[in-house]
């Protein structure tokens, strides 16, 4: 969790700078790009996907405005998310593009990265946590499930997409 000043409270959990987007952009392509094949998400039909990310998406991302919230393993970024207020719902922050270098997987690197949004969120006066996910991805679904998010709206079709979306959202205690 994050105080005032910016500063991270959660063990491991830090906020990245301009500093670290490069590192960021590495985190994003190795975890994205580890399951694109399996979805067939491709440049032509997902340009936007963050295994296609340049630094200039990076910082885009951070300007919506959200925290890009990062863990570190052996001074190494292991895991990065992006997390702010939605700019459609009062009440509501957006999680998004978590990710986490293969290597470091089924450590609770995630999990501490959702726990660190949540916080910030609660912090600002958010009553949930919302993320969307490839609906296909049935494990990811079940591990959001297995942290308290409930899907609220699944199979969302975005037109050249090859997945569908589906919605969660974690309802936060102030």
């Amino acid at each position: 969790m994050m105080d005032k000043c910016g500063s991270v409270r959660d063990p491991g959990v830090i906020s990245i700078g301009p500093d670290r987007y490069a590192e960021a952009l590495e985190v994003l392509h190795a975890g994205f790009g580890s399951v694109r094949e399996l979805f067939g998400i491709t440049v032509e039909n997902d340009p936007h996907y963050p295994a296609f990310w340049s630094l200039g998406d990076v910082a885009r991302a951070v300007g919506r405005p959200s925290w890009l919230l990062g863990i570190e393993r052996e001074s190494t970024l292991a895991g990065c998310a992006f997390a702010g207020p939605s700019r459609h719902r009062v009440g509501c922050w957006e999680l998004r593009h978590l990710a986490v270098v293969p290597a470091h997987g089924q450590r609770g690197l995630g999990e501490a990265l959702v726990r660190a949004a949540a916080a910030l969120a609660a912090q600002d006066g958010a009553d949930v946590l919302r993320i969307g996910i490839v609906a296909e991805n049935r494990r990811l679904a079940d591990w959001y499930h297995r942290l308290g998010f409930d899907t609220v709206s699944s199979g969302e079709e975005i037109p050249p997409l090859p997945f569908t979306i589906d919605r969660l959202e974690l309802r936060l205690s102030r």
